[in-house]
């Protein structure tokens, strides 16, 4: 697969956007892991990495994150922020936002939605995830999009993702996936240092999980949780009302949309 557009390049450098810098790699063990190897050196924000191929991706929880050359916008942006740590749980969910925003203007007959708190939903399917992590006095923002998995072999744990250019039915170009996504990104991130919940009724109204009755996993205590998830707070918490009628803030865990007869 060919490398970014050079003028795509320049134009997010040097134009208005966040990106100060940008590393293309045809193939890489990991864009979060180059990009936590760079903060150590003192990056500063705006280094994004873009691969084409990742060899050892991670996901959420240790998980891999399985992306053959050619199917995925795969890429790793780094940021200071100047707002207090405790508002960068929000990061996830603004990332999503802006996935949600920008992909919707490549499908805008489908249905482009959210469960908690960061994946991707397109026609119920999950097409994109986000790994952000603080290190190194950064935060790292991963994000990878399935943009084009036609005809490609699906490991068992992607068999019921999907991919835009199987929604669309269509090529999409996934540079131009990489432009919008920069330039809304860059605008929310801004508003999102200057007041960092703005965003929440913005993530609400497209957060499918909202309303819907949830089985939540929580690995770390080893315990699970089942109840009607019912808002979002400003820390970023999944607010699930439990069978005994408390609510209880989940503020990371395997969320499953359960079905009306689960």
């Amino acid at each position: 697969m060919s490398p970014p557009p050079p003028p795509l390049v320049s134009s997010l450098v040097h134009g208005p956007s966040i990106v100060t810098d940008m590393q293309w790699f045809a193939r890489c063990d990991s864009t979060n892991a180059i990009a936590v190897r760079q903060t150590s050196g003192g990056a500063a924000q705006g280094l994004l990495v873009v691969a084409d191929e990742q060899s050892a991706g991670r996901g959420r929880h240790g998980r891999s994150w399985v992306a053959p050359a050619g199917t995925s916008l795969l890429f790793s942006l780094v940021l200071r922020p100047v707002t207090p740590v405790t508002t960068h749980a929000l990061l996830p969910l603004l990332t999503a936002l802006v996935l949600a925003e920008t992909v919707e203007r490549h499908l805008p007959d489908f249905d482009v939605a959210l469960k908690w708190p960061n994946d991707l939903l397109v026609t119920g399917r999950k097409a994109a995830g986000i790994l952000v992590e603080g290190v190194n006095g950064a935060v790292i923002v991963g994000v990878g999009v399935n943009v084009d998995w036609r005809e490609v072999h699906r490991p068992d744990e992607l068999r019921d993702s999907t991919s835009l250019a199987e929604v669309a039915g269509r090529d999409v170009d996934r540079w131009r996936l990489l432009a919008g996504l920069i330039g809304i990104f860059s605008r929310r991130y801004e508003q999102w240092q200057e007041l960092p919940a703005d965003f929440l009724d913005s993530y609400r109204r497209r957060c499918a999980t909202l309303g819907r009755r949830v089985r939540v996993e929580r690995g770390w205590r080893g315990t699970m949780l089942q109840g009607l998830a019912t808002d979002v707070d400003s820390s970023g918490a999944l607010l699930v009302q439990s069978r005994d009628g408390q609510t209880v803030a989940v503020h990371t865990g395997d969320v499953h949309h359960l079905r009306p007869a689960d």
